[in-house]
């Protein structure tokens, strides 16, 4: 084959990968987002999880971080680092608390009942680990 025959194959084959349609498994891998301007609240769930509403108490996210945020939960006030105009689940974006800076691992979107759930199972959590300390 000649250079100009490669180069032909190459382009076909290019279009042919950017003409593909999508497969299931990249529909399902789509990162859920939220716009940081719309949130109307969030809550610790120790120092590695979260939970933001956005943009209100009827649409929550379980936030996951890297690493863990030494006093996530003691902080009044979270500053959003995104790469667009909204956060997603991706390396650049970070969330800045007084003390450190905490990139985000994961976003989930939730249901209300899956984010209460979450909130029960934290405040029993506390509250066993309260009488461990407490014993």
């Amino acid at each position: 084959m000649t250079n100009c025959t490669w180069i032909k194959a190459l382009i076909s084959f290019s279009f042919f990968l950017l003409l593909s349609p999508i497969t299931a498994e990249e529909k399902n891998s789509e990162k859920a987002c939220f716009r940081v301007g719309d949130i109307s609240g969030w809550l610790p769930l120790g120092d590695q999880r979260l939970i933001v509403w956005s943009p209100s108490k009827s649409h929550p996210f379980l936030v996951t971080l890297f690493n863990r945020c030494p006093n996530l939960r003691f902080e009044d006030t979270l500053i959003f680092k995104s790469t667009l105009w909204r956060t997603c689940s991706n390396y650049n974006d970070q969330i800045y608390t007084e003390v450190m800076r905490c990139s985000i691992k994961n976003i989930q979107a939730l249901d209300k009942d899956q984010a209460d759930i979450l909130i029960q199972e934290y405040r029993n959590q506390k509250i066993q680990d309260h009488k461990e300390d407490t014993n």
